[in-house]
């Protein structure tokens, strides 16, 4: 569909929410009869023609396939400033389905408003129209790292961990096939090995990136492009 601008309506009535009758009209200056795209969020979009008052004419939906293959979700340890933003900006694009924030021993950050999550919520919502994507990923409110799930071989969970155990994969190839999938990545302070082995006993398995030390927003970065490149449809 081109560089057609993108908007999100969850519930297409064939009336522009009022936040992107404002975007399209007045910031992308569209007019009347200018076409745009409208996504649902649920994996559909569709060509549309702007008309007056902020009404719209659809035309038929479609499955653009832009979708990764895997059901990824982040767990990611909070992160000071606008570092958490941005990781949310980048996990969505790269094809997260779900992000849950995780508060573990070494986060600089503790705590967090629901401000903050439907903050976290509306990037993801521009970063997946930013990227053609068609299925709006879900930004959770904070869970401590003890309450995270058991995981097993059919769902692998992966810490990323800056310290090479016995037992640590050292690459992704394991997993790239994966149907659903869960990942960890730790705060500026990195886990305490008292979190590793805790994670462990519940069956998450530790990946070793190298030795190069990664910051805390860039070494998930590393881990969800090696495991969703391939499932972005470029095969298709």
């Amino acid at each position: 569909m081109g560089f057609l601008a993108r908007v999100f309506e969850p519930e297409p009535a064939g009336t522009l929410a009022k936040d992107n009758r404002h975007r399209l009209e007045r910031v992308m200056r569209l007019r009347e009869g200018d076409s745009f795209v409208i996504t649902d969020g649920k994996g559909r979009e569709a060509r549309a023609v702007l008309k007056g008052q902020g009404a719209y004419e659809l035309e038929e939906w479609q499955n653009p396939g832009r979708e990764a293959s895997i059901d990824l979700t982040l767990y990611a340890a909070l992160t000071k400033g606008e570092k958490f933003d941005w990781l949310v900006e980048k996990a969505v694009e790269l094809g997260v389905k779900t992000i849950v924030p995780v508060i573990s021993q070494h986060c600089v950050v503790k705590k967090t408003s629901e401000n903050k999550v439907e903050r976290w919520q509306k990037i993801a919502i521009s970063a997946m129209l930013q990227c053609g994507g068609c299925v709006l990923p879900e930004v959770t409110a904070p869970v401590k790292i003890e309450k995270l799930p058991q995981h097993g071989s059919d769902v692998p969970g992966l810490i990323l961990y800056e310290q090479k155990l016995a037992a640590s994969k050292t690459g992704f190839a394991d997993f790239a096939m994966a149907g659903k999938i869960s990942v960890l990545t730790g705060p500026e302070g990195g886990f305490s090995p008292e979190e590793i082995d805790a994670l462990r006993e519940k069956g998450w398995q530790t990946v070793w990136l190298g030795k190069r030390i990664f910051r805390a927003e860039t070494a998930p970065l590393i881990a969800l492009a090696n495991l969703l490149s391939q499932s972005w449809g470029i095969h298709s």
